[in-house]
C-alpha cells in the first residue's frame, strides 16, 4: 500500500508540566502532540492524519519519526504514536502502535481518551448525490469506545475524492446530519437517502484512496495544508479515510468487477434508442469509448453526469484520438444523444434530468474543445476515433 497521511490541523498549545527540549527537532510536533491529549480521540486521529500528509508531501515516511517518539519518556510522545497508530497503511500503524506499546510499558502516562483493545466499529453508512450522479457524499459512521464518528467522503465519479470532512455523529444520528446538509444546499443534492452497507463504501470509496496515493502530491495538496477554507482538501484527511475505510472489509475481500460484456450491451441499448444520430457508426465509436472508459474504472457505463463526462472527453478522446473534422462537427449532437440516453438509462426524472444536462452540455463541450486544441495533447494523440 503507498504511504498515507492527513488531518485537520488542531489547536497549538502547550501542556502543563511539558518542557520540551529547545533543540530537539520534535519540540514543535511534540507541543502540538501535547495539545491534542486534552481533546477526543476523533481529533487526535484527525491531528496524526495530517502530520502523515506533511511526511507525505516532504517524500519522506513515518518510520524515522516513530523510531525517534519510541525513545521518548514523555506522554506527548505516546500521544502521537497513539494517533499516528489510528491512520495511513497498515504497516505504518503497526509501526506506530507497536512503538506505542514500549513507551507505554516504561510508564509513560497515555493520553486521557485511549482505550486499550478498541476499534472503531461500523454503525452505518448512507449515499447522497446530486440529480445526474456526478457529486457523492457518502457518510460512514464508525463508533469507537462508544462514540459515533462520522467521515463525510466527497467524490465525482472518474475524478475521485474532492473533499472528506470530519464530524462526531450528532445524537440524531448520521441521517440527521445529512438532513443538515441537504437543507442547507437545496440546490445541490438530491432530497433522498439511500442506505450503504460497509462492503458498497469500500467498492465506492477505495478505489479513490487507492487513486489519490497513486496520483502522488501536487501543488493543490501542499495548499490545501497551509488553506483555512472552511472545506479542505482531501491530502489532509485521506490517511484517517484509507485506515477507516480499510477496516470495513475482511483483508480477502475483492470489489466486484463489472463485466467487460456490459459495454456491448450498453452500445447496443444506445444505438436501439431514439438517438437520432444519422451517423450511426460515429455514434458507435463514440458510445464503444465511453462505456469502454466507465467499465476500465470499474463503474457502470450508464452513470455519467458532466464532470465525468468531461474528465473522459478530455482523457480519453482529446488525449488520445484524432478525430476528423467530420466527426469533430458531429460530436455536439453525439453528445447530447448520450445524456439523454443516460437518463432514461437510469431511469431519472427525464424532464428535470434533461434540462440540468441542457444546462452543462455547453460548458463540457467547451472544456473538449479547448483540450482538444491544446498543443500539448495533440502531441500525445496516437489512435483514431474511428
Amino acid at each position: 500500500m503507498s504511504p498515507q497521511s492527513k488531518s485537520r490541523k488542531k489547536k497549538q498549545g502547550k501542556a502543563p508540566g511539558r518542557r520540551p527540549e529547545n533543540n530537539s527537532p520534535y519540540g514543535a510536533l511534540l507541543e502540538s502532540a501535547a495539545a491534542v491529549r486534552s481533546e477526543s480521540w476523533l481529533l487526535a486521529d484527525a491531528w496524526a492524519s495530517e502530520l502523515y500528509a506533511t511526511l507525505w508531501l516532504a517524500g519522506s515516511g513515518t518510520a524515522p519519526l516513530i523510531e525517534a517518539l519510541e525513545a521518548m519518556d514523555d506522554p506527548a510522545a505516546l500521544t502521537a504514536l497513539r494517533a499516528l497508530s489510528g491512520v495511513g497503511s497498515e504497516e505504518s500503524r503497526a509501526a506506530a502502535f507497536a512503538a506505542a506499546e514500549v513507551v507505554a510499558a516504561r510508564g509513560v502516562a497515555e493520553p486521557p481518551w485511549y482505550v486499550a483493545g478498541t476499534v472503531a466499529d461500523f454503525r452505518d453508512a448512507f449515499l447522497v448525490t446530486n440529480l445526474l450522479g456526478d457529486v457523492e457524499v457518502i457518510a460512514i459512521t464508525q463508533e469507537r469506545a462508544g462514540v459515533g464518528e462520522t467521515v463525510l467522503f466527497m467524490r465525482q465519479p472518474v475524478l475521485g475524492a474532492t473533499a472528506i470532512e470530519l464530524f462526531s455523529t450528532p445524537d440524531e444520528g448520521t441521517v440527521a446530519l445529512l438532513e443538515d446538509m441537504i437543507a442547507s444546499t437545496p440546490e445541490a443534492f438530491r432530497d433522498e437517502i439511500t442506505a450503504l452497507s460497509a462492503s458498497d463504501v469500500y467498492d465506492r470509496v477505495w478505489p479513490d484512496v487507492e487513486q489519490f496515493w497513486a496520483d502522488g502530491p501536487d501543488e493543490e495538496a501542499e495548499e490545501g495544508l497551509m488553506g483555512e477554507e472552511d472545506v479542505r482538501h482531501p491530502v489532509q484527511l485521506i490517511a484517517l479515510a484509507d485506515a477507516r475505510v480499510s477496516a470495513l472489509v475482511p483483508s480477502e475481500y475483492e470489489i466486484p468487477a463489472v463485466s467487460p460484456e456490459r459495454t456491448d450491451e450498453v452500445v447496443d441499448a444506445f444505438l436501439a434508442s431514439e438517438h437520432g444520430i444519422a451517423d450511426v457508426e460515429a455514434a458507435r465509436a463514440f458510445a464503444r469509448i465511453v462505456t469502454s472508459a466507465a467499465v476500465e474504472q470499474n463503474r457502470d457505463p450508464v452513470v455519467y453526469g458532466p464532470a465525468s463526462l468531461t474528465a473522459v472527453l478530455i482523457l480519453d478522446v482529446a488525449a488520445k484520438l484524432h478525430v476528423s473534422d467530420a466527426d469533430l462537427a458531429l460530436l455536439p449532437d453525439i453528445v447530447r444523444a448520450w445524456a439523454y440516453f443516460t437518463v432514461d438509462a437510469r431511469d431519472l426524472p427525464r424532464d428535470e434530468a434533461r434540462a440540468v444536462w441542457d444546462e452543462e452540455l455547453p460548458t463540457v463541450l467547451a472544456e473538449f474543445s479547448e483540450a482538444y486544441a491544446d498543443p500539448e495533447l495533440v502531441a500525445e494523440r496516437d489512435g483514431q476515433f474511428r
